[in-house]
Formats: C-alpha cells, sequence, structure tokens
C-alpha cells in the first residue's frame, strides 16, 4: 500500500511539474494582455487628462500649400480662451480685439451683422480618441444658430502648448487642413478657498425677480425658464471665467452661410456672453464676486467689471446683480440660480 501511493504521489508531482510551463504560459499571455489593456487604457487617459485645463489663444496660423510650412495668420489680432474640466465639459470664447462699440440701444441689425463676425462662442462636453488623434466638441450652445453640432479638431501637445487642427469641411485627414489654432496653457491661480467653491462648470436651473421698499421684501417669484438648461456659468482653477447663456427656443438655422442683419440680430437677442477673471469678496455684507470681463459678445469701449452678489445652498449657486431703484421707489433686482455639474456620463 505505502509503495501504491507513493508511486502515486510521484505521478501526482510529475504532473503538476509538467503543467507549471504550460500554466505559466498561459499566465504570462494573460498578463500580457493585461498589460496592453492597462497601457492602453492609460494612454487613453492621460491624453484626455492632458486637456484638462484652461487656455489662452497665442495666435492662429495657416499653411501654404505648396510648401506645406505653417505662418502665422496675417494681422492675428485676436484674444480668447477655451476651458476643459475633468467632468468632460468644455467652453470657448474667441474675440477679435477691434471691433465697434454699438451706436444705439439696442443695437441695430447691421451693427449685430459685424459685432459677430470672427467671433467664436460655444459650450458643451468633449471626447477624445488618442488612436487618431482628435478631439470632438459635442456643442450644446452655440452663437452660431445654424453651426454644426460636433466638430473635430486635431490635436497636438508641444510643452505648455496644444494645438488644435480644425478637420477639413471634407472629411479630409489632417494632412490636408490648412488652418489651425495655437493655444497656451496657463497655470492655475493661488485661489482663496472661497474662490475654490466656485470652480466649476454650473448650469442655470432659473431666475427670479425681487422687489425691496425700506430694507423689507415686498416681493419675490416671477420664476423664468426660458434660457435653464442651456446656459452655463464657468469658473476655472486659473482665475477665469466665462458666462454662455442661451435661450431654448427661437433659435433657428441662418439661410445662408453668414447671417444677415436680421438673422444676427435674433441670435444676438438669444445668445449673451463674456468672458475674463473673477475675484470674490468675501469678508464684505452682502458677500459678492467681481467678473472682471476682458471680452464680450456686447462690443464695448472698456473692460466692463460686473458685481455679482452671491450664495452658496448645496450644490446651488445664487448670483444676483445690484438691485434698481424702480419709478415706485422700490429696488428691483433678479437672481439666477446656478447647479454645479458632475461628471458626464
Amino acid at each position: 500500500m505505502r509503495n501504491e501511493r507513493s508511486v502515486r504521489t510521484v505521478l501526482t508531482v510529475a504532473a503538476v511539474a509538467a503543467s507549471i510551463p504550460i500554466l505559466l504560459g498561459v499566465r504570462a499571455v494573460v498578463d500580457r494582455a493585461t498589460l496592453l489593456e492597462a497601457a492602453q487604457e492609460s494612454t487613453s487617459m492621460s491624453d484626455r487628462t492632458k486637456f484638462v485645463g484652461t487656455y489662452r489663444l497665442i495666435t492662429t496660423e495657416i499653411k501654404d500649400t505648396n510648401s506645406g510650412e505653417w505662418s502665422e495668420t496675417p494681422n492675428f489680432n485676436r484674444i480668447g480662451y477655451i476651458t476643459y474640466a475633468d467632468t468632460g465639459h468644455m467652453g470657448v470664447h474667441i474675440m477679435p480685439r477691434s471691433r465697434l462699440p454699438f451706436s444705439s440701444d439696442p443695437p441695430t441689425g447691421a451693427e449685430v451683422q459685424v459685432a459677430l463676425q470672427g467671433y467664436t462662442a460655444y459650450f458643451g462636453s468633449f471626447t477624445v480618441d488618442d488612436q487618431q488623434q482628435f478631439v470632438e466638441h459635442q456643442r450644446l450652445g452655440h452663437i452660431n444658430q445654424g453651426g454644426i453640432v460636433d466638430v473635430k479638431r486635431f490635436y497636438d501637445f508641444e510643452g505648455d502648448r496644444l494645438i488644435l487642427t480644425p478637420a477639413p469641411a471634407d472629411g479630409g485627414g489632417k494632412s490636408t487642413a490648412t488652418s489651425r489654432l495655437v493655444w497656451e496653457r496657463l497655470p492655475n491661480a493661488p485661489l482663496s478657498a472661497e474662490e475654490k467653491k466656485f470652480v466649476g462648470f454650473h448650469r442655470l436651473l432659473y431666475t427670479d425677480r425681487y422687489r425691496e421698499k425700506d430694507g423689507e421684501q415686498i416681493f419675490h417669484g416671477q420664476r423664468n425658464e426660458e434660457r435653464a438648461g442651456t446656459s452655463y456659468i464657468i469658473y476655472t482653477p486659473t482665475g477665469h471665467m466665462m458666462v454662455h447663456l442661451m435661450h431654448k427656443e427661437g433659435r433657428t438655422k441662418y439661410a445662408g452661410v453668414r447671417a444677415t442683419p436680421d438673422e444676427a440680430l435674433k441670435a444676438f437677442q438669444t445668445y449673451g456672453g463674456y468672458f475674463g477673471r473673477f475675484t470674490t469678496y468675501e469678508n464684505y455684507e452682502p458677500r459678492f464676486v467681481m467678473h472682471n470681463q476682458q471680452g464680450s459678445l456686447r462690443p464695448a469701449r472698456d473692460v466692463d467689471a460686473t458685481k455679482r452678489f452671491y450664495q452658496f445652498t448645496g450644490n446651488v449657486l445664487r448670483l444676483g446683480g445690484p438691485p434698481r431703484l424702480n419709478e415706485a421707489g422700490e429696488m428691483a433686482g433678479g437672481h439666477l440660480y446656478w447647479e454645479k455639474q458632475g461628471p458626464i456620463n
């Protein structure tokens, strides 16, 4: 019996020993597959992660179709910012520096038509294809009422610079593109604890109105949702901010490539926005945040500093401008209620 058990033991050990190379081979294949999958995921995440941040426009470039060389667009004179968040949101404003202020209020269609030339403003989400090296902007809102919703940009990172090359309209690849935008990543600002509360993408829930007299509130209501869900205010870790206020209804595609004066006026009336830097004054009563505008859809002679009283209630940020005296001797004003957005599913 002992010899029989010994034989069985020897055979078992031999079988296990024989299977070790096979098991190791299987394990090696599994490990290689796992490592490859992890590497691919890491690369994809790395490229997407690289985008997160706020950039300022340095220049735009055009390509010589004969030599293939890139050079700065003649008479470049624009200012702009683009921001990407780790939540998957993005937003952009680009504005010509030299714009004539409106001569009338409200402006004429012809004035607005001129003001919108060269102005880009849109917001939405973004996805990155690291294999084909392009980022896609899925636009939820756009100043151009009939603009293409999803736009593709080939990308290159060169140090702190992000080069975005719009995909040709005919569906061609990067090699056939003839224009590109050069952006420079901005460093994060030394924000206060209060300023850090603002950082993120906030979607408009609704607006309301109020009236006060002799320090007492006599009316609060008139809830309005005409721009709810399609308007965003953005605060970034670099200390910048931008606003996109868009109506849900009344936006129709232009009849042609360029807006007519009437179409431009309609677009302007249903889309507002500006961009710049922000600073909080939390030690004042009531507390307020200053939006120091560097640019706006409405042309202005000087930089406009906009004061907004604020209050946080959970994830909801309430903003309101200083009230004004109406004909009834009441102080009248309004609020905008914004909800901070989490990651896009």
